[in-house]
């Protein structure tokens, strides 16, 4: 029968992962691609645009060994996989999380061992595989871009190209795509996730097809964009992250930009280019700051945070304001929401996700007027705390606190946000 320390040796004890970008890698890639292209010319099939100027990531290269606890994984994906927009579904930014609790390998408390995934795991049906490894990877991505690349603000591709006219949009795009970012003028990066749990041979397929996906994203005021693609395969031993990037290889420097309101246009497949970059910027902010709003609960407060154009479409779908939950820890005050479930073993979880209360209460300010929202769009509101030298070096901490009939281990990220989880029997 599952224990109190069982969930606890699975969810809070360190883990390693291998985060690999290598000349030998993109070497391999580069050979998929040549394949690709012969297979589709011999059968007589358009050959679909792809990036061939292959680069590695210098921080990933060569390879560094990383700690990572699934606690933080959880977390990670929980944040990305939480939409923008109320999308009706009340355990948006949890399901996962509930879903995947169980899915970790009891780690030895005193030696970290490679992240794997349990037996149990491993012997669901093919689909939920899938997407358990589609998930894992867009949780490795963001927790990778919050720790090596410090990036605190993310938003989905798909929504942040949206024209201000188009008031509809797909909740999720059919790849995952994100902006990481942190300061509006401070460089872009564009990130496709990727995950398996079969082998080393479909991460490079993967990597591939990536290079058809992943989006080229100029801006006029000369601020950069870079596109990383990264596939984590959780194989039976061990999880590695490989990292790769598709440079751009396209000059734009001869293109005809119009001074109209849009803010992007695409140009291509995958190419956008910025047409406003300061509303590109604002917008942006302000979605993210969506996004973070209903990963606490705050479904309307999120609603008024997105643009103007198509806030009236998303408003209809908002919940009512729920009862705020409030903890305390060393790093301040947090508000969010809280879930119970019950499970048939007897055990009783609870669910806490939030963010701190300042950062909540200045999110949730309404923008009505132009020069409100520009000025919020601008502005750095990451609270002093989170610069710590020990907290840009760990990106996550967490507590954890155990007796006979209740366990608690939380993970908090350098964006401002927690997630605990209460076990009781």
């Amino acid at each position: 029968m599952v224990q109190i320390n069982d969930w606890l040796n699975a969810l809070r004890n360190d883990c390693t992962i291998e985060v690999i970008s290598s000349a030998d890698l993109i070497s391999e890639v580069r050979r998929k691609q040549l394949t690709r292209v012969r297979g589709l010319t011999t059968q007589g099939k358009p050959i679909p645009p792809m990036k061939s100027n292959l680069v590695t990531v210098t921080i990933f290269d060569p390879s560094r060994m990383m700690k990572i606890r699934p606690i933080y994984l959880l977390h990670a994906i929980g944040r990305i996989t939480t939409p923008p927009v109320p999308n009706l579904v009340a355990l948006s930014s949890t399901w996962a999380l509930i879903r995947y609790l169980w899915a970790f390998e009891t780690s030895n408390l005193f030696r970290p061992r490679p992240l794997t995934l349990s037996n149990i795991a491993r012997e669901i049906d093919f689909h939920q595989k899938v997407l358990l490894s589609d998930e894992v990877g867009m949780g490795m991505a963001y927790f990778l871009m919050t720790n090596c690349l410090h990036t605190t603000n993310v938003l989905d591709v798909s929504i942040a190209l949206q024209a201000p006219g188009w008031n509809m949009f797909k909740q999720y795009s059919t790849s995952p795509d994100y902006l990481f970012f942190n300061d509006p003028k401070d460089p872009v990066y564009i990130v496709e996730c990727k995950g398996n749990q079969s082998s080393y041979d479909t991460v490079l397929n993967q990597l591939r097809r990536g290079t058809e996906q992943v989006p080229s994203i100029v801006f006029r005021d000369g601020r950069s964009s870079t596109s990383l693609i990264i596939a984590t395969c959780m194989f039976d031993d061990k999880t590695c992250a490989y990292v790769i990037d598709p440079a751009d290889e396209q000059d734009y420097d001869n293109f005809e930009f119009s001074d109209d309101f849009q803010k992007a246009e695409k140009v291509g497949p995958n190419e956008w280019i910025i047409k406003n970059d300061e509303q590109f910027a604002m917008d942006s902010r302000l979605i993210s700051h969506a996004k973070t709003l209903i990963y606490t609960g705050k479904e309307e407060e999120a609603v008024g945070q997105l643009p103007i154009e198509i806030q009236e479409f998303w408003i209809r779908y908002a919940k009512k304001p729920i009862q705020s939950e409030e903890l305390q820890n060393e790093l301040g005050d947090f508000v969010g929401v809280k879930e119970v479930f019950n499970t048939i073993d007897g055990f009783r979880v609870e669910l806490f996700r939030g963010m701190l209360k300042q950062m909540v209460e200045m999110f949730s300010i309404p923008l009505n007027d132009r020069s409100e929202r520009e000025k919020r769009g601008k502005e750095r509101i990451l609270p002093p705390t989170f610069y710590s030298e020990r907290f840009k070096e760990v990106g996550y901490l967490s507590e954890s606190e155990d007796s006979t009939n209740r366990a608690m281990v939380q993970s908090i990220c350098r964006d401002g946000t927690i997630f605990q989880l209460t076990i009781t029997t």
